[in-house]
């Protein structure tokens, strides 16, 4: 029997506020950052005044307001390598 490894699916809406599907973690959550694990990637999104308007795990969705400037998708790796940089 053949096993058949399942992608998770995620959306980004950024309509008014900004709405994240798929979230499995919040990595970081701050005024001018947001970092989340969405699948395999994570997820950066940049811009200003970011807060969390809903946020539920079980569900995987993240709500948040503010203004979304760049939105850059990065696998695991790589990401940890990022936060390795920002930290020396």
């Amino acid at each position: 029997m053949e096993q058949i490894a399942q992608k998770k699916l995620h959306s980004l809406c950024i309509k008014g506020e900004t709405t994240v599907t798929g979230v499995t973690q919040v990595i970081a959550l701050e005024e001018r950052e947001v970092k989340l694990a969405v699948g395999e990637k994570t997820l950066f999104l940049t811009g200003k005044d970011f807060s969390a308007e809903k946020l539920s795990l079980e569900e995987g969705v993240l709500i948040l307001s503010g203004e979304v400037a760049t939105v850059r998708y990065a696998s695991k790796t790589e990401a940890k390598s990022l936060l390795k940089r920002f930290f020396k």
